[in-house]
């Protein structure tokens, strides 16, 4: 059988999903020249002047540093991104990793909005008809200044950009290493991208702003900010005391949703989300970018608030992108992610192991897939699920499964993600788990949310532990799904929306019992998994005082997460995949289609 140690699942977090897409969508200097030629160079620039004109550095001379300075001096580097609306946009960061030695990550981690907040929020505000708006505070980290003494470098052409900015200034500090390239020292006044306490300054900054202005920050998730403001007024409640008291009549609520710089803000009354804007351009300047509408690109995402009550989530040009980089063409499309096979491995001795450069590939396809998977594209979360247990050490077998995904998303690659809210006072879960589908035995958890129709959250995991039967794996995957389970419902009720318990659904009328009863209905042979489902009797339990959870059966055929436990095929998963993303039955055959890049 396979080495545990190889197929043990790659490092990779929900938290750090975000950073991946970044870096994946981003050139380095010299490449970003060679992709977009002037334009990148005119981008680069820009951000370079853009450092400049806010004073984030001064120039110091190499000898005016110790020896230790230069060699604690942190690398200064630019990335390049096209937009979507052609310009090249740079972003300057250091590399802080050097950093690490001597700053605690708890004095330097800092918070980003969950995304299940985004599909959340999102799912209300056109459930309630709210006026949305996206923003971009320009230089953001520019506008904090560092707390700590920092050096970097610039090496090469981005020292030679630092001179063209102004040569009036930068060319007498520039000297060169031993192979004659130009290097710039540079001492940091304001925080940059890189070093690792600016996220926490910048949102320590951004959240007082907000907090000023009247906004309460949601317990849940501190990236997510509202407060009550009138539906209609002349005066903003910003200006107006009054107008902010809960108590008053006729109030709507402006929420605010933060990713570092990019804010979702959204609001009844569309002056209030213009008051909001003005009180930000007055901080960060005029450059700030806002777009205003129905559509808004935001974190990657495609946001359409176009159909009246219907958030729509759509990722066609990142989707394009994962397959036209692919190292293999992609022509045909498949009817789903898998096949029946998905979660079968070869024994060591007859598995072909790829070549370190497709591993390579096979592994940056997959991070990029999981990226995908928790956002627009939840139909494929099983496979995805699998194939990242498989990085390590992947064969000719894997390579096959990953292209499989990329048919399906060939074929499939406008496909929303479309939800809408009946009912904001119950977040219904389903939640289901297939037993022994692994190859060494373990089982597969799937579970998701909805308020309406389309799965607001969802994921498909690979059980931690082996159980004796489908009902211990049952109970083991309401464990794996308690904590999203609790916070959904928390949240949702710190949003300020009357939701009085959050119910799960499941098909193991056994399972259920177990968890309603505890040791009422154990024995010795489910004494090992106690732990496990004595955690979800006290939360039911709790349910009758506190109203946290109540759990219900519901035929197995009527499970749409079913699809997030094991690998469906024809009408069944097409069944399940309709009530996941709210779609119809029958999705059109795209591969007749232009990629959208």
């Amino acid at each position: 059988m396979p080495d545990d140690n190889i197929l043990e699942p790659m490092e990779i977090v929900e938290d750090d999903l975000p950073i991946m897409g970044m870096i994946f969508a981003q050139f380095s200097l010299k490449k970003g020249i060679r992709e977009f030629g002037e334009k990148a160079e005119q981008g680069a620039m820009k951000e370079m002047k853009q450092m400049h004109d806010m004073d984030a550095f001064i120039p110091r001379h190499f000898k005016s540093l110790t020896k230790e300075e230069r060699m604690r001096a942190l690398s200064t580097l630019i990335f390049l991104k096209q937009k979507s609306s052609g310009d090249i946009k740079g972003r300057t960061c250091v590399n802080g990793a050097p950093q690490r030695e001597y700053i605690r990550k708890e004095d330097a981690a800092s918070t980003t909005a969950a995304t299940d907040s985004l599909f959340i929020t999102g799912a209300i505000d056109a459930h309630e008809r709210r006026h949305v708006a996206c923003c971009d505070l320009p230089g953001a980290f520019l506008h904090c200044e560092t707390d700590e003494h920092v050096i970097v470098v610039l090496r090469g052409e981005l020292a030679e950009l630092m001179v063209q900015v102004d040569p009036s200034i930068y060319p007498k500090y520039v000297s060169t290493d031993k192979k004659g390239k130009p290097i710039l020292y540079m001492q940091l006044y304001k925080s940059v991208y890189g070093l690792m306490r600016s996220a926490l300054l910048f949102y320590r900054k951004l959240r007082g702003e907000l907090e000023s202005y009247g906004f309460t920050v949601n317990p849940y998730d501190p990236c997510v900010a509202n407060m009550m403001v009138p539906r209609s007024s002349t005066a903003s409640a910003a200006d107006d005391p009054s107008a902010k008291d809960p108590a008053s009549e006729d109030l709507v609520q402006l929420t605010v949703l933060w990713h570092v710089d990019d804010l979702k803000i959204s609001c009844a009354n569309d002056v209030e989300i213009t008051m909001l804007l003005l009180y930000l351009k007055n901080i960060y300047g005029d450059k700030i970018s806002m777009n205003r509408g129905k559509v808004h690109e935001y974190l990657g995402m495609t946001l359409d608030f176009s159909e009246p009550g219907v958030f729509n989530v759509t990722m066609i040009p990142y989707i394009g992108t994962i397959i036209t980089e692919f190292p293999e063409a992609i022509t045909k499309s498949a009817p789903s992610p898998y096949t029946d096979n998905l979660f079968k491995v070869r024994d060591e001795a007859d598995a072909k192991f790829l070549p370190e450069e497709q591993a390579v590939a096979f592994h940056r396809t997959v991070a990029q897939l999981l990226f995908l998977c928790y956002r627009a594209r939840k139909d494929i979360q099983t496979a995805v699920s699998f194939l990242t247990t498989r990085v390590r050490r992947p064969d000719e077998d894997d390579w096959g499964k990953v292209k499989r995904v990329l048919r399906y998303l060939y074929g499939t690659r406008s496909l929303p993600l479309r939800l809408t809210v009946d009912d904001l006072t119950v977040a219904k879960w389903n939640i289901d788990a297939s037993h022994a589908v692994h190859w060494d035995c373990k089982g597969q958890t799937g579970a998701g949310m909805t308020l309406g129709k389309g799965a607001v959250s969802s994921f498909s995991w690979k059980q931690k532990i082996n159980t004796k039967s489908s009902t211990e794996s049952e109970i083991v995957g309401v464990d794996d799904a308690m904590p999203s389970v609790l916070w959904s419902l928390y949240f949702i009720q710190a949003q300020g929306y009357d939701m009085t318990h959050a119910l799960i659904q499941q098909d193991n009328k056994s399972a259920i019992l177990m968890e309603v009863n505890g040791k009422m209905s154990s024995s010795k042979r489910t004494k090992h998994i106690r732990i496990k489902y004595f955690l979800v009797t006290d939360r039911v339990a709790q349910a009758l005082t506190q109203g946290d959870i109540v759990i219900e059966h519901k035929p197995t055929g009527e499970m749409w997460i079913d699809m997030n436990t094991k690998p469906k095929q024809g009408t069944p998963f097409r069944t399940d995949r309709s009530l996941m993303m709210n779609c119809p039955l029958n999705v059109a055959d795209e591969t007749l289609g232009p990629i959208c890049n």
